[in-house]
């Protein structure tokens, strides 16, 4: 019986733990298309730098919290009073408390929190920003690792191609140009190889940069994101929402100052024992007395710059709505021209023309294809291979384009 009611309070305080239910951090030493995000989101310094300015805006809000504008000034004084004839001993004590009459304090969260809120949507802004450029440079590594591949293929065709020739060449059944052209040919495909290598090399440096310097890259397809294919309406950018955010704490912002025009009022209590032996006690009341500018501060030019502010941010937010629906309709033709660019390379014509690549060795070797022809027909079938592999990444890029400019989320959903 014990060690059920143990096991039972086990689960409970499993199940009641701040990490349960909790998805633990991916593992990036080898990074793949399900935790391309999740890694390089662990690690973007773009993404710590607004969390920070997330925490200060807390921060802000709670200094704006208090109700009391000041603390309360506690001033004490003793004196010793002495003649030829007498002597006493004086002493004095006040309270002052000051006190906000025009509501600022409650103006003074509304503030905050707006502001708060549009550091939220930052946030998030920079979450797709992160997001986005995780996957460029995870569909750009695929691609260029793609090209490699292919290189090495041409290589080896090529040289078996050069092969064949030369040793035509010294049968007598082929003329020593023809063999010079198939070298040279095998030449320009290994140099190509070794360019191809480098800027693959390269891409996935740049992927193992962003993700923190994962030792491995693990194998994907280049795919565009499943996200693009939900029949779903655009919503709201997050830079959006931040700058109607912004524009209601800068309206706020008027607000306060106009009530902080009404001056503060200070409660004084006092206690004090004088010269001739009596206690005192009272209280009073003051208040500043506002001068008109320049003679006195009337918040005049700070009312006149927070208008300005405000009318400058309505003015940024309709250029930045007019630019991301621009975005949107332009993200929208750049994915629907990639994806019947997409549509021109089946399948089957792509394994059509591996094979065709592979056989014009044999083809040359039997004779049924002189020498130029193939070194011609190799190039016509390598520039189709490459388009197709260039026409499937710009594919990919459109759909992540297309996805973040329609407000649809970037992390997660993907196999």
């Amino acid at each position: 019986m014990r060690i059920r009611l143990w096991t039972a309070a086990g689960v409970l305080a499993v199940a009641l733990s701040p990490r349960a239910g909790v998805a633990e951090e991916p593992t990036c030493e080898q990074v793949d298309r399900r935790t391309v995000v999740p890694c390089v989101l662990a690690r973007s310094p773009e993404l710590r730098e607004e969390l920070a300015l997330q925490r200060a805006g807390r921060g802000r809000r709670e200094a704006a919290r208090p109700f009391l504008p000041s603390n309360p000034v506690l001033k004490g004084a003793v004196a010793s009073r002495a003649s030829p004839s007498d002597g006493d001993f004086n002493w004095y004590l006040s309270l002052d408390q000051e006190l906000e009459i025009g509501g600022q304090s409650w103006l003074r969260v509304g503030v905050a929190n707006a502001e708060l809120r549009a550091q939220g949507q930052r946030v998030a802004a920079a979450r797709n920003s992160v997001a986005s450029l995780a996957w460029l440079a995870w569909f750009g590594a695929l691609a260029a690792h793609e090209r490699s591949k292919l290189s090495v293929r041409l290589e080896g065709a090529t040289g078996a191609v050069a092969a064949t020739v030369r040793a035509m060449a010294a049968n007598g059944l082929a003329s020593e140009v023809d063999a010079e052209i198939a070298e040279a040919a095998a030449l320009r495909a290994a140099q190509r190889r070794l360019f191809l290598e480098g800027l693959a090399f390269g891409a996935q440096a740049r992927l193992r940069l962003l993700a923190g310097g994962a030792p491995a890259l693990a194998a994907g397809v280049l795919e565009p994101l499943s996200q693009v294919l939900v029949e779903a309406p655009p919503r709201q950018r997050p830079e959006l929402i931040a700058l109607e955010e912004v524009r209601g704490a800068v309206h706020r912002r008027a607000e306060l100052l106009a009530r902080e025009r009404v001056p503060n009022l200070t409660l004084s209590v006092m206690a004090q024992r004088d010269g001739f032996g009596e206690r005192v006690l009272g209280g009073g009341l003051s208040l500043p007395i506002p001068l008109p500018q320049p003679v006195g501060r009337t918040l005049a030019g700070e009312l006149a710059e927070v208008a300005a502010l405000e009318e400058k941010v309505a003015a940024e937010t309709e250029r930045v709505r007019r630019d991301l629906e621009l975005e949107l309709v332009s993200a929208k033709a750049e994915y629907g021209a990639a994806a019947r660019a997409r549509g021109l390379y089946p399948p089957e014509r792509v394994a059509r023309a591996i094979a065709r690549l592979e056989a014009i060795g044999e083809q040359v070797k039997a004779g049924r294809l002189a020498v130029r022809d193939a070194i011609l027909a190799q190039q016509v079938l390598v520039e189709q291979l490459e388009a197709e592999i260039d026409a499937r990444e710009a594919l990919c890029v459109a759909s992540v384009r297309v996805v973040r400019a329609a407000g649809l989320p970037l992390e997660g959903g993907e196999p």
